[in-house]
């Protein structure tokens, strides 16, 4: 068995350079281009690690070069950049989540093709959630509360944690901004309707809790002690793993039991100017060991039942007993509203 420091610390040692080749220009060399949110691509919170092992995997086993292509704003950019009449500059996008595909679909619906070899009906359980299959997801986690044993007891139910009570203690990414963040405002709706979970978080707002921009910019916070409650993957304990932080200090506390369920897919741009590239690029990353390399270096839960993952994971990672999400038909129903009011609460802030 695999020694605590060997699961989450030697998987890092093939990132010592930089994204080394994304700027390969070589002639007669094969390539695609991938779009990314940060989670895969930036250069932040040890996440480089993914893109950097991506890259010199992809290339060994196919004789590929893979470049990136993350403009600002993520898949909304290149959603402007379809309705400008612009190339994408990319064939694939790394990233997609249920939010961001519905969020799309008000702007365009043939942004992405369908992917090829039932790709979006390989991962198992319900991590699936593009009814056309133009996305197949790709990693998994479940949104909860981290917080700081040390410090205090997290609630145990939603009643008791969205409330003005424990405002101050709790830190969270802006939904307008953030994935988790605006998952999370998505699982208060869920929970308890529109018009009640708008009078909690205006209660909330005026009581001081903690609102950051993104949830790193939230877990640097928390991280340094200043705030003892945290809203963030149930993951978040393997960076505490991995760095060797008191565990204590990174208990997860699922309220009710539960989590809002947090997937992230890949979809080929319709428009791209590499679609068999593009396609094995989206292949390869169902293929066991990279299932498993993603799942350490970004921090999730892989999508197959086949991963190849360090035989101690389980001892970092947590599940709840169940998970909650909206399909993507009733978000691209309801999410302009449910953001429109949140915007609403914010301002009148």
């Amino acid at each position: 068995m695999m020694r605590r420091r060997d699961v989450l610390t030697t998987v890092g040692a093939a990132t010592a350079t930089a994204l080394a080749g994304c700027s390969d220009r070589t002639p007669d060399v094969e390539r695609v281009a991938v779009g990314a949110t940060p989670a895969f691509s930036a250069a932040a919170n040890d996440q480089d690690v993914a893109s950097t092992w991506l890259v010199e995997e992809f290339r060994a086993r196919t004789e590929t070069q893979v470049n990136w292509n993350t403009p600002p704003g993520g898949l909304s950019a290149y959603v402007t950049r379809r309705l400008q009449g612009r190339p994408l500059g990319a064939d694939v996008f790394l990233g997609v989540t249920p939010v961001s595909l519905a969020a799309a679909r008000t702007h365009t619906t043939d942004l992405f093709a369908v992917l090829e070899d039932d790709l979006a009906d390989r991962a198992s359980g319900d991590a699936g959630f593009d009814p056309l299959k133009r996305v197949a997801p790709v990693t998994q986690s479940a949104v909860a509360v981290i917080y700081d044993s040390t410090t205090l007891s997290a609630p145990a139910t939603f009643d008791e944690l969205l409330t003005a009570e424990h405002a101050p203690d709790l830190a969270l990414a802006d939904p307008r901004t953030d994935d988790i963040g605006g998952l999370f405002y998505l699982w208060s709706i869920y929970r308890f309707g529109l018009a009640e979970a708008r009078r909690r978080w205006a209660a909330v707002l005026d009581s001081g809790v903690n609102l950051y921009p993104s949830t790193s910019a939230a877990f640097a916070a928390y991280r340094e002690g200043a705030i003892p409650m945290l809203v963030a993957p149930a993951t978040t304990t393997l960076f505490a793993g991995r760095h060797q932080l008191p565990l204590e200090e990174y208990r997860v506390r699922f309220p009710d039991g539960a989590a809002y369920r947090h997937v992230t897919g890949v979809g080929r741009f319709a428009d791209g100017l590499n679609p068999e590239n593009a396609s094995d690029f989206a292949s390869f990353l169902y293929e066991p060991e990279v299932q498993g390399r993603l799942a350490v270096l970004t921090g999730t839960r892989p999508v197959t039942d086949d991963a190849n993952l360090p035989e101690d994971f389980d001892e970092y990672v947590h599940d709840p007993d169940s998970t909650i999400a909206y399909d993507y038909t009733t978000l691209a129903t309801n999410l302009e509203t449910w953001m429109d009011a949140w915007r609403a609460l914010v301002t009148a802030e």
